[in-house]
């Protein structure tokens, strides 16, 4: 007997993650400020693989600065390209959409080099519950186009 501990619907999102991957650019992948480790998916490392990403540490209004510095350094020491927000208030918001720019610049130059006409950086926003997807995606847009749980939109 094969006996699978994954709920039904986190498998499914996780094929689906691994699916609609291909369609993107890169990754936006929303930690809260205040407690990264713990709400970071273990899982999103090997799904995303080698795509870019950029980490976005939210309700970074809330987290202690010395902290938050001290995990942004560690983030970047392995590689990650992070950056903290405030997806409410949209402090950060900016500078993170200049990240996504940088993350994907030498693709848009090679396509730009073949002749492809521009198109707007395709990305996903991933995260466990609760870090304020939906702020981050209603800041983004400009207007309350995801449900949240804060009732703020």
């Amino acid at each position: 007997m094969n006996i699978q501990w994954f709920p039904g619907h986190m498998a499914k999102t996780r094929r689906l993650l691994a699916e609609n991957l291909k369609m993107i650019d890169v990754v936006i992948e929303l930690l809260d400020a205040r407690i990264p480790r713990s709400s970071k998916n273990p899982e999103i490392d090997e799904i995303i693989k080698d795509k870019p990403r950029v980490m976005a540490f939210n309700k970074s209004d809330l987290a202690d600065d010395k902290v938050s510095k001290d995990w942004q350094k560690h983030y970047k020491s392995i590689g990650y390209s992070c950056i903290f927000i405030d997806s409410i208030k949209g402090t950060g918001i900016n500078e993170l959409k200049a990240m996504v720019n940088d993350a994907v610049k030498d693709k848009i130059d090679r396509q730009k080099q073949k002749g492809y006409v521009f198109r707007p950086v395709r990305t996903m926003v991933v995260g466990v519950p609760n870090v304020g997807k939906s702020s981050f995606i209603n800041k983004i847009a400009g207007k309350a186009s995801a449900v949240t749980g804060t009732g703020q939109e």
